[in-house]
């Protein structure tokens, strides 16, 4: 499939609807209390701890959750583990089981335990700026609060109690909004590095990338999973290729077509575009576990980003290549406003011609190359801005709900044609 490429930008939190099952939807918010998004699908397993079995509870999203309380608890408290058994002996396929040795590399430290959040300057508020606004200091913003941004900036921020109070590619860090790092490269000796302390990675090559909590893939960048690593369920890259176990974060290889992680259900493994053949979750491959099972259409497993012909098959773990990229073909993944793209990649929508009729008729999010610029710097492309997303007018922007997630100055605007907002001047 052929994907155009537009340069806007914009970002903020979904809008809420009534839960109903069947709905279509992007991202959880949109499926509402009780309700979860699962392949273009709002769907519900429960309303309450009664409906779950023994040991398990309803969570905010309507999933049963072993060991979870009654209550929702906030995104960013971890879940328990559900006492499955380890994966299986290594089959030749499954490269290595994860009782291997193979160390995850996840150090989950306590909120309170030091990790700098970039705040400084937080006595009593003085300054007028609101939640994205570019500061030098908590004195700048009207919350107190100034904390570190992409491109060298910084940004006022907000308190937060759970990743749902901050905006798309942010994560609640002790109590503050900053900005989502999941997918940026990091050493497994050094988690503290990343914004929410926890790398995954494999000890004996000390290599990683930052993570985040989750509950399902959906809260997770395009490509990764939502996997179990020794008690907290994390974000996890696993469409990329491999060649043994210690090339994947969770210790599990499938040679021809990349890492792989366990999974509860299918919703726990990465999303792909609605006209290709989606993830399962069962035993494949000689696992005793269930694991992300790749759909039959996939031939190879470079990842996102990757270089890949502009006619003929691809060999994208995704499936699908952007043929129009502004710097190549390359492999690109459907991606949310909630759940974005990993580091160096950024989401935003592209209007296609579905039917052939020459007429635009669908927008599709989807991942391209981006680079570092912040909400506001000048751009030409949006290969320049850290969001992939470059206003016509000459600032990197970012999609967005309302004008309460864009900084000073800027309005949440819809663009003719499309059907989501940006921030515009």
């Amino acid at each position: 499939m052929r994907f155009s490429s537009l340069f806007f930008t914009a970002l903020a939190l979904a809008l809420s609807m009534p839960g109903c099952a069947g709905q279509e939807c992007d991202f959880n918010s949109q499926c509402g209390e009780r309700f979860y998004c699962s392949f273009g699908r709002c769907e519900q397993d429960c309303r309450m701890d009664l409906d779950c079995d023994p040991g398990e509870g309803c969570s905010a999203i309507g999933q049963c959750i072993a060991g979870l309380d009654s209550g929702p608890p906030p995104l960013d408290s971890g879940l328990p583990t559900d006492g499955s058994p380890p994966p299986p002996t290594d089959t030749g396929v499954v490269d290595p089981p994860r009782d291997s040795g193979v160390d995850t590399g996840v150090v989950d430290p306590p909120r309170d335990s030091g990790v700098d959040t970039g705040v400084r300057d937080t006595g009593v508020p003085t300054g007028s700026g609101r939640y994205l606004d570019r500061c030098s200091g908590g004195g700048d913003c009207a919350s107190g609060l100034c904390v570190d941004d992409v491109g060298g900036t910084r940004m006022c921020s907000i308190s937060c109690v759970a990743h749902r109070d901050c905006a798309s590619e942010h994560v609640c860090v002790s109590g503050v909004c900053m900005h989502d790092d999941t997918g940026a490269s990091c050493s497994t000796a050094s988690p503290a590095a990343c914004a929410l302390g926890l790398c995954i990675g494999n000890s004996s090559t000390g290599t990683g990338h930052c993570t985040r909590d989750c509950a399902t893939a959906g809260d997770c960048p395009a490509g990764f999973a939502c996997a179990d690593a020794g008690g907290t369920r994390v974000c996890v890259d696993i469409e990329h290729g491999c060649s043994g176990a210690s090339q994947c974060e969770t210790g599990l290889c499938l040679s021809a077509q990349g890492c792989t992680a366990e999974c509860r259900t299918a919703a726990d493994c990465p999303r792909r575009f609605g006209f290709l053949p989606q993830y399962t979750c069962e035993r494949a491959f000689g696992s005793t576990n269930p694991i992300c099972v790749p759909p039959s259409d996939v031939l190879g497993p470079d990842p996102i980003g990757a270089s890949c012909p502009a006619v003929g098959s691809n060999t994208c773990r995704s499936g699908a290549c952007d043929t129009a990229a502004p710097t190549g073909p390359n492999c690109t993944q459907s991606c949310t406003q909630e759940g974005g793209c990993g580091a160096g990649t950024g989401c935003f929508p592209s209007l296609e011609d579905t039917n052939g009729d020459g007429a635009p008729d669908t927008i599709y999010l989807l991942c391209s190359r981006s680079g570092s610029g912040a909400l506001g710097s000048p751009c030409s492309t949006g290969r320049q801005c850290d969001s992939g997303l470059c206003d016509t007018a000459g600032f990197c922007t970012r999609l967005c709900t309302d004008d309460a997630l864009c900084p000073t100055g800027m309005r949440c605007e819809r663009v003719a044609g499309f059907t989501e907002s940006f921030c515009r001047r």
